[in-house]
């Protein structure tokens, strides 16, 4: 059993000790769903792919609760953070830290708009000692910065997960709510295709490269995929990660593999084949036929583990 404080019943323990606060409340809204937007905050590995101005160091980590010392840059300079975050209700984070005199006590709650429409927004509750109070201004301007930062990279991240959910596909995850623990495994797929939709894709790959080396056939999830010819070889490689719906069509791929930009999770090519010579390739999630000049892909892969739709 673990008994959890609001927001506001946090900041009432501490106006008791002399701590005086002030508010800055900052929403934003997109095209994903609620979940998206929970899965963002609980998201623990992009923080060190996806965002500059802070790596988190976790110390603690459980399905609704995650302790850490943050490294946060704050006008250039890095500054260790200690930050805890929990889940306070569905869709309701809460998560506290302190700077020099300053405690900051902050939530972020989730509202559906619409099924793929959200409206998310962060309180901070900002408590210094009465003497200090003046510089509350100050602090406000600085998060209003770092909020920016922030929310420019996972904005993103949430548009795609909508852009992915509006062609008809599924996102994944174990229980009724994210849990921060399970986002640490960056190995697994938790994204599937359009249900009912078939989920093969056929094009003439010699027309298709025939004005370019590298180009893009299907739609932008996993029923598409990206051709780049090198000398009389072709690679099939992904367009979206299987993991949790990352674009990499435009990730490199000199090295023979791309990269998620969101967790750094190296995907080999799907295939490869020669020009103009007939091949069958088949993996554990793909099979890639070659007749001709006709191209047949094939996406067979499917969830080893029972989810709940998300």
């Amino acid at each position: 059993m673990m008994k959890k404080l609001s927001r506001i019943e946090f900041v009432k323990k501490l106006e008791t000790e002399g701590l005086k606060f002030s508010d800055l409340v900052l929403a934003s809204e997109g095209d994903y769903a609620a979940d998206d937007s929970d899965w963002n905050y609980k998201d623990v590995p992009h923080l060190h792919c996806v965002h500059d101005l802070a790596e988190a160091y976790p110390a603690l980590i459980g399905d609704d609760l995650i302790c850490s010392i943050n490294m946060q840059s704050i006008l250039g300079i890095w500054f260790p953070v200690a930050l805890v975050n929990y889940q306070y209700a569905k869709h309701h984070q809460v998560y506290y830290t302190t700077l020099f005199f300053f405690a900051l006590v902050i939530e972020s709650k989730t509202e559906a708009l619409a099924p793929i429409r959200t409206r998310v927004t962060t309180t901070y509750s900002i408590g210094a000692p009465k003497w200090l109070f003046w510089a509350i201004p100050i602090i406000k301007m600085l998060l209003r910065k770092n909020y920016d930062v922030l929310m420019s990279a996972d904005i993103p991240m949430r548009d795609r997960r909508g852009e992915l959910r509006k062609l008809g596909y599924n996102f994944h995850k174990k229980q009724d709510d994210y849990s921060f623990i399970e986002t640490v495994d960056v190995s697994g797929t938790n994204i599937s295709p359009p249900p009912g939709k078939s989920r093969i894709v056929e094009c003439d790959y010699v027309a298709q490269l025939g004005t370019s080396s590298d180009v893009l056939v299907g739609d932008t999830g996993l029923l598409g995929f990206r051709l780049v010819r090198n000398g009389d070889e072709v690679a099939v490689f992904p367009r979206t990660c299987p993991h949790e719906g990352a674009s990499v069509e435009k990730a490199d791929c000199l090295s023979g593999a791309v990269r998620c930009p969101w967790h750094g999770r190296r995907l080999v090519a799907i295939a490869k084949f020669k020009w103009l010579q007939d091949a069958v390739i088949t993996t554990s999630t793909h099979k890639v036929q070659v007749k001709g000049t006709a191209l047949t892909f094939e996406y067979i892969g499917d969830l080893t583990q029972q989810h709940k739709a998300a």
